[in-house]
């Protein structure tokens, strides 16, 4: 897509994200995955300024970053009412892949990561992730994430080599990996409230 705004979350190590029982020292760096795909959800949807700072502080504010990471059944409306959009979840990956197929809006999706009682290695994440789902292109998808810099190999590794193509912060992955990845996980499903 032209003109992305893409956030990485690693870039946000400065800024405090604490939880009083996840990681009380935790920042946007190491916990932030969920309020940099919002951002990037709101800026490339909506054109409009709503930088991870901003996203983090609404999710502490609404009781969304008190757990582990950041509870989107909390934050996704919440988020969604701020700037001006709808959601609804879903863990029906086959009602997201339709979805963004019809062009409606884009989806935040919720890896699980590795499942080693079944051997599974998680191509997005080793554990829970927020990714951004932009666009699907036939069952081909558009991935913004959060987790990725550039140079970093983070999909060189066995188990990932070879399932993600990518263009600059693009990447691009069959929509079947994105099933196996968020495995009995939600799907965050963001459009505009004209359609709905």
């Amino acid at each position: 897509m032209a003109d992305t705004k893409f956030y990485c979350q690693l870039d946000y190590e400065h800024v405090p994200y604490p939880s009083p029982v996840g990681a009380k020292n935790g920042n946007i760096a190491n916990n932030g995955c969920g309020v940099c795909a919002a951002s990037m959800v709101a800026e490339n949807m909506l054109g409009i300024s709503f930088p991870p700072e901003e996203s983090a502080k609404l999710a502490k504010a609404c009781g969304a970053r008190e757990g582990y990471g950041t509870d989107l059944y909390i934050y996704a409306p919440v988020f969604a009412e701020h700037v001006g959009l709808c959601v609804r979840d879903t863990e029906d990956a086959q009602e997201a892949l339709r979805f963004l197929q019809e062009g409606r809006g884009m989806v935040i999706a919720n890896t699980q990561g590795d499942r080693p009682a079944d051997g599974y290695i998680g191509v997005f994440s080793n554990s829970g992730h927020y990714i951004v789902v932009a666009a699907v292109n036939g069952t081909e998808a558009l991935v913004w994430d959060p987790m990725y810099k550039e140079g970093s190999g983070r999909f060189d590794v066995p188990g990932r080599k070879g399932k993600v193509r990518l263009d600059g912060t693009d990447a691009y992955a069959d929509f079947s990996v994105l099933e196996q990845d968020c495995k009995d996980r939600p799907f965050f499903l963001f459009f505009k409230r004209e359609e709905a």
